[in-house]
């Protein structure tokens, strides 16, 4: 296989209409939150301020083909598959799949502690992120320089970088996040 090119920090992908999606989550209760974050694989200390919704991960984080979809995902799926594909569009990908596809929710006046996603899957898929609420004092940060996010648009970053987020604002910070390959392409090297 072959690695996939990433951005050297972070790259516009397009604006989208989050409009739907934004009211779901708008209407998804902490309860549901709690549970969907209790489950959680990705369980790492620096996100210690972060709950997570995971739809769809990659077992172990190893191989990108070898993913699953947790039940929350046929609940979704009708409403981020659109808009996914729409994003993943400008790929021009034969066969797009999307081994991770989660909600990260960064507490209002907390941060996500600078790390690196690690080899494994990660050098294989482009990494999306899509403000779906955030705020004028909500960054990310990539090899430490600030990036705002703007709410509907889409973005990929350079996840095999050092980067993390803070949210100095007075409200949650909710982004779409998730995780695209072309399986034509891959099957073919």
């Amino acid at each position: 296989m072959t690695r996939i090119t990433k951005p050297d920090y972070v790259r516009e992908l397009c604006a989208v209409d989050i409009d739907a999606i934004k009211k779901l989550v708008t209407r998804t209760s902490d309860h549901v939150w709690n549970v969907e974050d209790s489950r959680k694989e990705n369980n790492f200390e620096c996100f210690h301020d972060t709950r997570h919704i995971i739809f769809r991960f990659i077992e172990g984080m190893r191989d990108h083909r070898e993913f699953y979809s947790n039940d929350i995902w046929l609940i979704w799926k009708s409403y981020l598959l659109p808009l996914i594909s729409e994003i993943v569009v400008h790929y021009e990908f034969e066969l797009p799949v999307y081994p991770k596809i989660m909600l990260a929710r960064l507490a209002a006046g907390a941060v996500i502690d600078r790390h690196t996603d690690g080899a494994g899957s990660n050098l294989f898929t482009h990494k999306i992120h899509v403000p779906l609420q955030t705020n004028e004092r909500a960054l990310m940060f990539i090899r430490d320089q600030p990036f705002q996010l703007k709410e509907g648009h889409a973005y990929e970053l350079n996840n095999l970088v050092p980067h993390g987020a803070e949210n100095l604002g007075t409200e949650d910070r909710i982004h779409l996040i998730f995780e695209v390959f072309d399986q034509r392409k891959q099957a073919t090297l």
